[in-house]
């Protein structure tokens, strides 16, 4: 009987033993679940998960494993001073220059004179082109030959356009037609490109029935002369004699008040607009009192016009003729003795127009070598001061 107890005792300590061994944590306690971080970073080291039984599904926990809830704080940063909105920096100012300079100090200024591109040839040479092209391969022929002779001075070129064109008088218009009538994109289709090629635009006006202080008035309302290198030239040949209504017949006039008035005004502009550049007033003649021949003193009381600070005054020696004629005409009505405010002299020349055929043009034309008081003419005329302005009509 006491081996039988002693036996019984031994078997139930062996089955409380078995119930305690490894396989009761599956099927009697919830696994305990590390947290999800540390899942995370250790998976690459864990070994492979054992298949999942039906069982053991429903033996999962049901709720989330409690995450820890103190929130880890961040070191504290240094504090950034607030960034200062940066100031862009000033810019410089473009120079504006203390006073306008000459286009024509140590220059000599090629000139193309007529209406327009393809208009109108037998009013001059200009209209013989087709374009900006044509007329630079054209100048070049001339410029060659004047650098020749002019001490290696550069040459500039000049468009010069008749932009009021005289014509018949109305009853009461002005006897002008503007250039705008025919080409309303003046500055574009010459302004524009000749200052790309350095290049000027003169802009003539014959007058009219008009005077001159209201057509270069007419040219700064139209903004013209705000761009720098479009100058003036006036032309009184065309300015109509008050009772008559073709312009030309009689050759008209202008008064030297009329030269300084508009001198006056283009010397104010230059200065408004803070142009770089003098403006040049061109005024064209082939009566002078100095040559007195009965063609009307085209600047009456020449004596009396005046300096400006920001024009430079060119008088163009006009008309066409032989060579003693026109070499006498220009030193006479160039001569800075007779008339000291000239600095600056001017000489139109008139090649054969085939265009032209009443006979208006230089028979023989000026040889360049004589323009420059290098050659007499054939009756022993010398030009006295050369001209720093050459227009070929």
């Amino acid at each position: 009987m006491g081996r039988l107890v002693a036996f019984l005792l031994v078997l139930t300590t062996l089955v409380a033993l078995v119930a305690c061994g490894p396989g009761a944590e599956s099927s009697s306690a919830a696994p305990t679940s590390p947290p999800a971080a540390a899942a995370t970073r250790d998976a690459p080291s864990r070994a492979p998960s054992p298949t999942v039984s039906a069982a053991d599904v429903f033996l999962a926990p049901s709720a989330t494993p409690t995450v820890p809830t103190a929130t880890p704080v961040p070191p504290t940063a240094t504090p950034v001073p607030p960034t200062a909105t940066p100031v862009p920096p000033t810019p410089t100012p473009t120079p504006v220059p203390d006073h306008a300079v000459s286009w024509l100090n140590n220059v000599t200024l090629l000139g193309a004179y007529g209406r327009a591109f393809g208009v109108a040839p037998i009013l001059g040479r200009l209209g013989m082109y087709a374009n900006m092209d044509q007329m630079a391969s054209d100048m070049e022929k001339f410029s060659t030959d004047i650098r020749a002779l002019n001490g290696g001075k550069p040459v500039l070129i000049e468009v010069h356009l008749i932009y009021a064109l005289a014509v018949g008088c109305g009853p009461t218009d002005d006897c002008l037609f503007y250039l705008e009538g025919a080409d309303p994109h003046l500055v574009d289709d010459y302004i524009k490109p000749a200052q790309q090629r350095g290049w000027l635009v003169v802009l003539d006006t014959q007058l009219g029935r008009s005077d001159p202080v209201t057509q270069v008035q007419r040219m700064i309302d139209e903004g013209y002369l705000k761009y720098d290198n479009v100058e003036v030239a006036l032309d009184p040949e065309f300015h109509v004699v008050p009772g008559h209504l073709r312009p030309g017949i009689p050759v008209g006039t202008i008064t030297a008040q009329q030269v300084n008035d508009v001198q006056a005004l283009l010397d104010s502009y230059v200065q408004k607009e803070h142009l770089a550049h003098r403006k040049i007033l061109m005024v064209h003649q082939f009566g002078d009192k100095m040559v007195n021949d009965g063609v009307p003193f085209m600047i009456q009381d020449k004596t009396e016009v005046r300096d400006y600070d920001n024009v430079d005054l060119v008088i163009i020696a006009d008309g066409f003729g032989g060579p003693d004629a026109k070499v006498s005409k220009y030193n006479k009505m160039t001569d800075s003795s007779a008339y000291p405010f000239i600095h600056f002299r001017g000489i139109k020349l008139f090649p054969p127009n085939p265009y032209e055929t009443a006979g208006h043009y230089d028979r023989p034309m000026l040889t360049f070598r004589q323009v420059y008081g290098l050659d007499p003419t054939p009756g022993k005329q010398r030009v006295h001061d050369p001209p720093n302005v050459i227009i070929m009509n």
